[in-house]
């Protein structure tokens, strides 16, 4: 086991290794030499200490681990060889206490990870825009709140910019080169905020963080409930009592049912788990395990929009087909010169009910029985015609066109004639085990000429 030292370099307490130390000694005591011994020499070999000080703290941050002499080398490779250095006695040069590479001053977007506080993109970002990085840090705080977008910009930020691991990354990141040029200096963009904003901050983190919690803990206590109701009823939204189960057979096959109720639960459940996440981090500032978990999310979050899409896509193949079916009755002409049209019994009971939801004509209403698909036909009168004859054309949609015929098939309309009087269901409806695939029916009564026709006001609006 190596030997370690403890010393004080520019104000800064660092662990040695002891190869590293005696390494470091030999190229100070080098560049003293070169230097020399005025007074303008001590303040540049002062600021070099300076500097070699902050590229110490910029490879071992936490001051937990020794400086090895790799780490020595590294820095010395950094500011150069002090041969290459000038003497400040010679006025005629420029680069005094320079080294003899040109410093390198083009950025690149990192993370940084020596000021940060939720995986540093705020501080990459501010180093890269030259902006001091609060004012990103108070965007994203407040566009939480305002826009749930502005988290998943800031995890696809925290996934996409690399952190800047290296010295090399960490000059890129910044800017500022790593030569004695810039001792003593720090980057314009590092915040210059004093302990009390940093405390402000630390205490807006906190209570955000506390929001976050409880919003996202209640919205998953709520969604849990939600997905789990699937054998229990909805009461409180509606008047009646309403299976969940019945709702979405209405519209999807069994397989998109499971498909939809996986995908939406990622989709929905996966955010709010972020969320609670990050508002656990921003309480308690734990630094392990956040790049796995966000990665995660994401994919799982994807895995749900995959399985959202390819159910769109599926539900809409079962409109690819269209059938139609048509039904003629020749009617008895009766014995008056006047035709009524009345509505029948049992259309005035398809009627009846809470309207739970209405889709291209077809509306799911709640009756004592269950649920039940209702639709209004359209009537077309068709005056002075040769015979007395009404005509009811069923159409309606499917996967492909024997599907779309048994849909047809399932659609349910009556009538009934009394000598002059014509009885109408004013609704047709869908045979169980109904399912939406936008059905539509067509009623068409022919009437004799030198026949008057009397409608019932239920279906004056209805009759062309």
């Amino acid at each position: 086991m190596k030997k370690t030292i403890q010393i004080n370099l520019a104000g800064h307490a660092f662990s040695m290794d002891e190869d590293a130390y005696d390494r470091l000694n030999t190229y100070l005591e080098q560049v003293k030499a070169k230097l020399g011994m005025t007074a303008e020499a001590q303040e540049t070999f002062e600021d070099i200490n300076l500097r070699i000080a902050e590229l110490f703290r910029s490879i071992h941050p936490d001051a937990t681990t020794s400086v090895t002499i790799e780490n020595v080398e590294e820095v010395i490779k950094t500011l150069g060889d002090p041969a290459d250095y000038d003497t400040p006695s010679d006025p005629d040069d420029s680069s005094s206490a320079s080294y003899a590479r040109e410093p390198y001053r083009k950025k690149q977007l990192f993370r940084d990870p020596d000021n940060r506080i939720l995986g540093g993109v705020c501080s990459g970002l501010g180093y890269y825009f030259n902006i001091d990085p609060i004012i990103f840090r108070l965007l994203f705080i407040l566009g939480t709140f305002f826009y749930a977008s502005s988290i998943l910009i800031y995890l696809i930020l925290w996934i996409a910019i690399p952190k800047a691991k290296t010295l090399q990354q960490r000059i890129m990141m910044t800017g500022v080169s790593a030569g004695i040029e810039s001792s003593g200096k720090r980057p314009a963009v590092r915040s210059q905020s004093n302990d009390l904003i940093k405390r402000t901050l630390r205490i807006i983190s906190i209570v955000a963080g506390i929001i976050l919690i409880v919003l996202s803990f209640i919205s998953l206590t709520g969604l849990i409930m939600t997905f789990s109701m699937t054998d229990l009823v909805f009461e409180k939204i509606f008047s009646h009592e309403i299976w969940l189960p019945e709702i979405e057979q209405l519209f999807l096959l069994p397989e998109q049912q499971i498909m939809v109720l996986i995908g939406s639960l990622l989709i929905v459940g996966i955010p709010l788990l972020v969320i609670f996440y990050l508002g656990l981090f921003l309480v308690f500032r734990f630094k392990k395990g956040a790049v796995t978990i966000l990665v995660t999310s994401l994919i799982l979050w994807l895995i749900g929009i995959g399985l959202i899409s390819y159910s769109a896509i599926r539900m809409a193949t079962e409109y690819s087909a269209k059938m139609e079916i048509e039904e003629r009755k020749l009617l008895e002409l009766p014995s008056s010169d006047t035709i009524y049209i009345k509505p029948s019994a049992s259309s005035l009971k398809l009627g009846e009910g809470e309207q739970i939801f209405s889709s291209n004509g077809i509306t799911i209403k709640n009756q004592k029985e269950g649920l039940v698909l209702v639709g209004t036909p359209k009537f077309n009168l068709i005056k002075n015609a040769k015979n007395f004859e009404i005509s009811i054309r069923k159409k309606s949609r499917g996967r492909n066109s024997e599907e779309a015929l048994k849909n047809a098939e399932r659609i349910e309309y009556f009538f009934l004639q009394d000598d002059s009087l014509l009885l109408l269901d004013r609704y047709f409806s869908i045979q169980n085990p109904g399912i939406l695939r936008n059905q539509t029916i067509e009623v068409n009564i022919q009437i004799p000429e030198n026949k008057h026709i009397v409608v019932a006001d239920e279906f004056k609006y209805l009759m062309q």
